[in-house]
């Protein structure tokens, strides 16, 4: 009899550890102490879910079960943003009482509360504003028994969810105008209210031109112009800006000034020559005023008698 005692103690103290062992092996991260702990019960994740969420403003809501009386023990819960950034959760504990049919070793039946009555655990945080993009939440707990060097950890539960706010990005200031300009290259600058994944414009209805930053138009024609820019933010929503219709004009080239002045010294040269002949004839007129009717004489002529 008695060596029956001392192998079941040893039997029950051996599995005891085995479960213990085979507990502490599975560890979680992000506690509140920055320990790991051993998971054994379910945590259900209410709220976010696996799904895409139009605000950036959220809260985190889940649920779970225990045998334990929150009353005599502490449940810290903790929930990991994106890997880091632990919030603590706010619980609550009801108590959800089952009835069962309890039968006696006299043969009487009663009713009373069940053994599988449980406390439904509600747990809510307000999470800090979500930028637009992927997301992960995972929530860790365990349960701390007042003066005892032994916690049994719950489950912990990862949701993934995107935060895409679906106001998509505005584009604005930019550099060019719906004016003429008269070069053929061109600064193209703009500004977006969000980071984007993507950049890009379109000129004169091609193909559209991804473009990184602020960028140059160059070598372009004569005529009239349309562009446009677009803007993909980091969950894909596009911002369109309003089209520019814009004219290029290139100045024509001044006439070389050599030749100018070649010109001007030739008609110059002309004029005078005009007038030095000119200024010839009127001192002949003036010096020699009969000069053209005199007539010359002859040896042949004779007077009349």
């Amino acid at each position: 009899m008695g060596k029956t005692i001392i192998l079941l103690a040893v039997f029950v103290l051996g599995l005891l550890t085995s479960l213990l062992v085979g507990i502490q092996t599975v560890k979680a991260q992000y506690t509140p102490d920055g320990q790991g702990f051993p998971l054994v019960s379910p945590i259900n994740i209410t709220s976010p879910s696996n799904s895409t969420y139009g605000s950036k403003l959220l809260t985190l809501n889940l649920t779970t079960k225990t045998l334990f009386d929150p009353s005599k023990a502490n449940i810290p819960m903790v929930c990991s943003i994106d890997g880091k950034n632990n919030a603590t959760i706010l619980i609550e504990s009801t108590f959800v009482p089952i009835e069962a049919e309890i039968t006696y070793a006299n043969g009487t039946t009663t009713t009373g509360i069940s053994i599988q009555s449980y406390y439904l655990i509600t747990g809510w945080v307000t999470l800090p504003e979500m930028p637009e993009g992927s997301h992960s939440i995972t929530v860790y707990g365990k349960y701390e028994f007042p003066g005892s060097y032994h916690n049994i950890g719950l489950d912990n539960m990862t949701v993934y969810f995107t935060v895409n706010d679906w106001p998509p990005p505005v584009i604005s200031n930019l550099s060019l105008e719906n004016k003429t300009y008269n070069q053929s290259n061109l600064p193209l600058n703009f500004t977006t209210d969000e980071p984007t994944s993507w950049m890009g414009f379109c000129l004169d209805g091609e193909a559209n031109a991804t473009i990184t930053g602020n960028a140059t138009l160059t070598e372009l024609s004569d005529g009239s112009h349309t562009l446009t820019i677009y803007a993909n933010d980091t969950v894909g929503n596009m911002g369109v800006s309003e089209t520019i219709i814009f004219t290029v004009v290139k100045e024509i080239e001044p006439l070389p000034t050599t030749v100018v002045v070649v010109s001007a010294v030739s008609v110059t040269s002309i004029g005078l020559g005009v007038l030095v002949c000119f200024r010839k004839r009127i001192i002949r007129r003036i010096c020699f005023p009969f000069a053209r009717v005199t007539l010359p004489t002859t040896q042949n002529s004779r007077s009349c008698s």
